[in-house]
């Protein structure tokens, strides 16, 4: 074989070997795409954790859950980044509320998501996906019945 054969089967081989390992990249984490719905989604959970935050202040101060999330000003974004549409919320009890969003990924899928901390509490499937939360410790709300 000769100098420039020999390049050449190396030049060839090189070329190989990073297409495989570009695809390879894409089939584990996904195309840009698919990486940027899962960046969108964990926007989502960033801010249903600050409607929580916020709920919990809110419970703390008033002693109640507040009746909707436009009580709680303008210190969180309260609607999809993508439609618009404002989160759901819903008070399921004294104590507990539930905070919905439309998720474009699965979190349960570890190598799609964009942020890791989410699987802990935040798991969703595609789709709509509704999360109960409870007022933290030392919160007390009184219920609805009860106000005068």
């Amino acid at each position: 074989m000769t100098v420039s054969g020999y390049g050449r089967g190396l030049l060839i081989a090189g070329g190989l070997v990073s297409l495989l390992a570009v695809g390879t990249v894409l089939v584990l984490i996904g195309s840009p795409s698919a990486q940027r719905e899962s960046r969108l989604d964990a926007a989502r959970i960033r801010d249903l954790v600050r409607i929580e935050q916020l709920v919990n202040t809110h419970a703390r101060r008033e002693n109640a859950l507040p009746a909707s999330l436009a009580t709680l000003g303008d210190n969180a974004r309260l609607v999809d980044p993508v439609s618009g549409l404002a989160y759901g919320y819903t008070v399921v009890d004294p104590r507990t509320f539930r905070l919905c969003a439309s998720f474009a990924t699965d979190s349960r899928n570890a190598l799609r998501q964009a942020e890791p901390w989410v699987q802990r509490d935040w798991q969703h499937p595609v789709g709509e996906a509704c999360f109960d939360r409870t007022l933290e410790r030392g919160v007390q709300a009184e219920s609805p019945d009860s106000v005068p």
